[in-house]
């Protein structure tokens, strides 16, 4: 009978810690052990240039938004626990003399921002392409080009 309390007990003892596990993961999962990620898109086209974004994850979809000149959208997060976070932005903006700018960006990729961002990844649309702001350097580095160039009335591709 002492034998059967001890086996007992034994899985009592590993269930609790496999709960104290779970819920610790879940904990982490959430973001409650990591830092609040920040991303910024700043408009620096031209006065008077809209810039149009759609952006989304695999879990949420922000949605449609116009930033106006010198203006800025921003959003906050907390990565995954397997650092596998990623945001992709479609965006469009009208030259003057009418045709569209537009691309589609992974503007933020934990295996590749996390550390290289840390709690701000910050970008400048502008018309040649988006920037990144390196807080290291206080400079803003080139990193996206825009992919393509189509005629007036195009719209952003899925």
């Amino acid at each position: 009978m002492g034998t059967q309390f001890r086996w007992s007990f034994m899985h009592v003892v590993a269930m609790a810690l496999i709960v104290l596990s779970l819920s610790h993961s879940s904990m982490l999962v959430s973001g409650a052990y990591y830092k609040e990620i920040h991303v910024i898109l700043i408009n620096m086209l031209e006065p008077g240039k809209n810039l149009h974004v759609h952006c989304k994850s695999k879990d949420d979809d922000l949605g449609d938004h116009v930033i106006g000149y010198n203006q800025k959208y921003t959003w906050s997060f907390h990565d995954n626990l397997f650092d596998t976070t990623l945001f992709w932005c479609g965006m469009d903006w009208t030259r003057t003399g009418g045709s569209t700018v537009s691309g589609s960006f992974e503007i933020y990729h934990a295996k590749r921002d996390l550390y290289r961002c840390s709690s701000y990844c910050t970008w400048g649309i502008r018309e040649d392409g988006l920037y990144s702001f390196n807080r290291a350097t206080g400079e803003w580095e080139y990193f996206f080009g825009w992919p393509s160039m189509t005629s007036k009335g195009a719209g952003m591709k899925p």
